[in-house]
């Protein structure tokens, strides 16, 4: 049975902001599976990992969705606190990255860049990867797509990469990162404000997910007039 993507599109872009993780990853990503409960939904598609995102608001229906798709599924993306216990109730978590859901209004007026910003190339995922502090998470295969396939930008200083950002495969502005000898410098914030100029040519909401601990990474974003969703969890099941 052929999967109809854009009337489960349509319907989630009816509480946009709630799903824009979801939306995202079914926007950049081939999807293989959606199970559906009334307005529930779980949606399997592979990037890196074959991921699993949920949309729903009933602990039944949630249990439902989970035990339809079976219980070989080990990624979950964008989990929302409550649904934890339910999808970890057999199976224990290997990991779990927790972090807080921002988005940028449409209305937020956003400066223009200062410094020279320009697109990244797959020239620098190696060291892309050695600098980043969730390199666990990172294969080269996936940051070479999110390098051709989607925003990003980077600044140089005398031909050597210093700061950089990219989107994730949700869509989300993620993996930014400034050389300890250029932090304090604006390059962080420089990289944002591209990657939003960006987004919005394109006519897409920026967000980003952030780790609660990571307060310089939240104070930068809140700066730039973004403001909290909600907070959503990464998980893998042993």
């Amino acid at each position: 049975m052929e999967i109809d993507l854009n009337r489960i599109t349509d319907k989630l872009k009816q509480e946009f902001i709630s799903n824009i993780s979801t939306i995202g990853f079914i926007e950049n990503n081939p999807i293989t599976e959606v199970v559906e409960i009334n307005n529930s939904y779980l949606i399997k598609g592979t990037s890196d990992v074959e991921w699993i995102y949920l949309v729903c608001k009933n602990e039944t229906e949630l249990k439902v969705l989970l035990e339809k798709s079976g219980g070989n599924n080990i990624y979950f993306a964008s989990v929302e606190d409550w649904m934890i216990p339910i999808i970890t109730e057999k199976r224990k978590a290997e990991w779990i990255l927790t972090t807080m859901r921002y988005y940028l209004p449409e209305d937020v007026e956003v400066p223009e860049n200062k410094k020279e910003v320009i697109p990244l190339t797959t020239d620098y995922i190696g060291f892309i990867i050695t600098q980043s502090n969730y390199k666990q998470f990172l294969t080269p295969a996936y940051v070479e797509e999110r390098i051709s396939k989607s925003i990003s930008a980077a600044i140089f200083k005398k031909d050597k990469l210093v700061a950089w950002g990219l989107t994730h495969d949700d869509g989300a502005l993620g993996s930014l990162h400034v050389l300890d000898e250029y932090r304090k410098k604006g390059y962080g914030k420089e990289i944002l404000i591209s990657l939003i100029h960006q987004n919005r040519k394109l006519g897409r909401i920026s967000f980003a997910q952030i780790e609660e601990k990571n307060v310089k990474a939240t104070n930068l974003i809140e700066q730039l007039g973004f403001v909290k969703d909600r907070r959503v969890s990464w998980m893998k099941l042993s």
